[in-house]
């Protein structure tokens, strides 16, 4: 390199050039609001949404709500704020964070990333039968309101909660139970 003199000088760091991924820098959030809400979108998926009430009436209701909430206060709320805050100290992922505190550690960042892929691969069954299931209303016949068709045995039709005759409004509170003759 030519120096202001018409000298040459010599770095004596003998770095490579940058890659393209070192040279993007690391995105920070736009807002306060905008990590808030994305956080709790990651906090508040579908196990919360639909399967808390499932085990609030399974397990006693307001029973089983006391504990869960002394449980969430002493160790779900502490535990999340553990790995936001590492996450935000080390600028990190999970299991490079975990690795620079301790090398033992970087299976705890493993295990985090397990257990989200099991629960996504069960959370995404669970959309794909909602998705199917919306696709199907569009249909003229809903296949879930008569019992006769072809991949079904004999049966017999009875509608709970009202006669087997009428309009679908007068059945809007029925259910239909099918049984085998």
């Amino acid at each position: 390199m030519k120096g202001n003199n018409g000298t040459c000088t010599v770095s004596s760091e003998n770095k490579p050039p940058p890659t393209p991924k070192e040279s993007e820098g690391r995105g920070h959030w736009g807002s306060k609001a905008e990590f808030i809400l994305t956080v709790m979108g990651a906090i508040i998926g579908p196990g919360n949404v639909w399967r808390f009430p499932y085990l609030c009436y399974r397990n006693g209701g307001g029973v089983f709500f006391i504990p869960y909430t002394l449980f969430m206060i002493t160790c779900g709320i502490p535990l999340f704020f553990l790995e936001t805050s590492l996450g935000q100290y080390t600028s990190q992922g999970s299991v490079t964070c975990w690795r620079r505190i301790c090398p033992l550690f970087q299976g705890m960042g493993y295990a985090s990333h397990l257990i989200i892929a099991f629960s996504a691969t069960s959370y995404i069954i669970i959309i794909a039968w909602a998705f199917f299931y919306l696709f199907l209303s569009f249909s003229a016949e809903l296949p879930w309101a008569s019992c006769g068709h072809e991949w079904n045995t004999v049966t017999v039709c009875q509608w709970s909660g009202g006669t087997g005759g009428g309009d679908v409004h007068q059945r809007a509170g029925s259910f239909v139970t099918c049984s085998t003759a």
